[in-house]
Parts: C-alpha cells; structure tokens; sequence
C-alpha cells in the first residue's frame, strides 16, 4: 500500500473512527495534537495515533495528510499544512480534504497548498463515523484524486468524482443539505409534538408513513448534542455555495437556525473514545427541558 504513515488533523469523531481503522488495517497513524485540547489529545492516544512534535515533522512522514476538521478552520489547516510541508520540502505529499466545505473554499484551498507544491485533492465523506467500514463512502475529485483509491486496501470504500478540484465539495453540500435538513425538520416538529403531549403518537404515525426515514435520522440527532455548531456551519456553506452560482437557498437558512439553536443550548459533552451517548428519546428531552424552540430562549438568543 502506498500509503504507509498517513496524517490525520485531526482526531475529532470522525479522525478517531479513521484512525482506528486504519491503525487496525496496518496503518501508522500519525497527527499534531500539541495545539488540542487534552479530550482530543487522550482521544488520539486511544485510537493509537502518534502525535509528532511539529507540524513540520507530520509533513516530513506522512504520505498522505487528511483534513477531517470543522468547516470554518478547513483553510486555516490547509494553511498551516502548506507552511509546514515548504519547511520541510515535501514535493510529493497528497493533502485530501475531506471537509464539508463551499467549492469556493476548496478551490482557495487548493491555491494555498498547490504554491508549496502540495498535491491536492478536494474530497467528502458520506456515511457514519463509526461505519467507516460498514456503508460510509468517501469521495474525492481532482487531478489525483485516483491516489486515494488506495485507501481502500484499509477497507474503505472510496469513489471518485472527476477531475474538477472541487466536485466533491460541492457534492457534500447538496447532500448535507438533505441529511442535515432531516435532522432539523425532524427536532422542531418533535419538539411541537412534545408540547402537545403527542410525541409517541407522532413518532408512531412517522413510522407507518414512512418505514425507517426517523430511525435512519435518529442516530444524527443524537449526534447534534455535539455536532449542532458544526453542521450549522455546513448549511452555511449550502448557502454561500448557492449565493456564488447566482442561487438562493430558502431552506437552508431555516435548518442553519434550528441547528444553531440546539449549539446555543452549550450541552456539548465530547468523548475521548469518539462515541455518542444517548438515544433519541433521552436527547429529546434534554433538548426540551433545555427550552429549544420555546420563544423565550430565541429571544434572549436574538438579544446577544
């Protein structure tokens, strides 16, 4: 396999669950954690990564650098990786976002690490953390976007786009759009459902109507105890992504509310084993008694 030492920045959900499956593949899994805080610095040790001393040194040995960071630091990273691999003269390394970034973020990205002679490749990951090996897909585009094919000799299910630098981002956020969308329709109409005393009701008549689409969804809103801000910050994306091809998005906006009010609920608790606790009816409950959607609380928001 060509990639030996592969860079992950960094080890959050989604870099643990990489990391544990290619570690258990026969991958050295390295990162540059000195920065992080001591959650994703124990999360790295037990998912048997090897943090380097500097990100110098990361570029120095990593074949392959993949960036699995929240959408607003993607190009700070990039940045940084840039920087690090010019200090370090690395001609040949392969740089995959796989961030749910805007194509225009992507392509600036690309710009930034191509000028140290980075190869870039704009990618995206559809499917679970935690199923990495199990249905999730990831998908690349651009000139080398073939390289990550060999990720699939760690069991990973890999897919290219085409050569455009930034297919997959775009490709990310039309899809995030649906996944994402799910997740905020189904938390303020569930929330109704509470306040009138009809939450098992409701839940019951989604299931005959539609067989499966809430339990589908249900470990993603568990996920938003978490992962609100972040996925917020993807219908972000959505919109400047429509706004820049002389598009509007009218739901996205929406969603991006729903979604920033659970992250102004502050609950987010981490794991250092990358895991998410509680079920869907626990996080319901959480998210009601923490008074999500009730006027007052979006007042008050509105008022900051």
């Amino acid at each position: 396999m060509a990639f030996a030492k592969i860079g992950i920045m960094s080890i959050g959900e989604m870099g643990y669950h990489w990391a544990k499956l290619l570690k258990a593949r026969g991958a050295e899994v390295l990162t540059y954690d000195r920065d992080r805080s001591p959650v994703t610095q124990r999360r790295a040790e037990n998912a048997g990564v090897k943090s380097t001393g500097s990100l110098t040194e990361l570029c120095s040995s990593a074949d392959l650098i993949v960036s699995i960071v929240v959408p607003s630091a993607a190009l700070k990273v990039a940045a940084e990786i840039a920087k690090a691999a010019g200090e370090a003269d690395r001609k040949n390394l392969i740089y995959f976002d796989a961030n749910a970034i805007s194509p225009m973020t992507a392509e600036t990205i690309n710009r930034v690490v191509s000028e140290s002679g980075v190869n870039f490749v704009d990618g995206c990951i559809i499917g679970s953390a935690s199923k990495m090996d199990k249905g999730a897909v990831i998908y690349a585009s651009g000139p080398e976007a073939s390289r990550i094919l060999e990720l699939g000799g760690y069991g990973l299910s890999v897919q290219v786009l085409g050569s455009g630098t930034s297919q997959a981002s775009a490709f990310k956020v039309v899809y995030a759009g649906l996944t994402k969308g799910l997740q905020g329709l189904f938390v303020e109409l569930l929330m109704g459902a509470k306040r009138f005393g009809l939450l098992d009701e409701i839940i019951k008549r989604y299931d005959e109507s539609f067989p499966g689409l809430l339990e589908k969804v249900s470990s993603s809103i568990v996920g938003l105890r978490i992962h609100a801000g972040r996925r917020a910050e993807e219908m972000d994306e959505l919109q400047r992504t429509y706004a820049h091809y002389g598009m509007q998005a009218l739901m996205a906006p929406a969603i991006q509310k729903v979604l920033g009010s659970i992250a102004d609920l502050e609950i987010r608790e981490t794991s250092v084993k990358g895991a998410r606790e509680g079920d869907l009816m626990e996080t319901l409950e959480l998210f009601y008694q923490q008074g999500l959607m009730s006027n007052t609380r979006l007042a008050s928001n509105a008022s900051k």
